[in-house]
Order: structure tokens, then sequence, then C-alpha cells
């Protein structure tokens, strides 16, 4: 069974036509190359090492609210600090469990 030839323009001509439309400016960011991607996660790594050791004092003093109340402050602003250098969303991901870990202990202190 042959398709006629009007049939086949109404069905592929308005595909043509939001195929070929203008893209608005600003739509989707350019992918990164692999290599820009691969400097996002060094730089993701070594921001994520400096987390872990941020939160570090709070989750070793976990049993000892005194301490876990002195060491807070200076781990929420560590990571505070960490969290602008975070470039992908994977750090950005475990850059916020690191901080609800630390969130989660501080809330066991009265």
């Amino acid at each position: 069974m042959r398709v006629p030839r009007t049939v086949l323009l109404a069905g592929v001509l308005p595909l043509l036509l939001v195929a070929c439309q203008k893209k608005p400016e600003g739509a989707a960011p350019a992918a990164k190359d692999i290599g820009a991607q691969a400097a996002d996660v060094v730089s993701d790594t070594a921001a994520l090492r400096e987390a872990n050791a941020a939160a570090n004092p709070v989750v070793r003093a976990a049993g000892d609210c005194d301490a876990v109340k002195a060491a807070l402050p200076e781990a929420n602003q560590r990571l505070d600090a960490v969290a602008g250098s975070v470039r992908t969303i994977s750090g950005r991901t475990t850059l916020e469990a690191i901080r609800k870990r630390v969130n989660t202990i501080a809330e066991t202190c009265p």
C-alpha cells in the first residue's frame, strides 16, 4: 500500500518545523569535554577530602556532647567554605551527606 504524498508531508512537516525552530539562548549549557569533566572530578575529590577532614572532629566526638559543641562551629564554617568549590552534582550530593551526618550528631546533643 502506497502512502499518498500529502499524508506523508502532513506527518513529516510538523516534525521538521519543530526540529528547525530557533533554540532559546541559555536553554541548556554546552556539554563539557572529557578533560573538563576529569578536572571537575579531581577538584571535587580534593574538596570532599577537606569536607571529611572538617567533619571528622564532630564524628569522632559523637559520644561527648561537650566536644561536639566545641567542634561544631568550625566544622560548619569549613563545610560552608568547601561548598563553594564543589563542581559536580555527585560532589554536591556527597557534601550534603557529610553535612547531614554532622547535623544529625549535633541534634543528638541537647
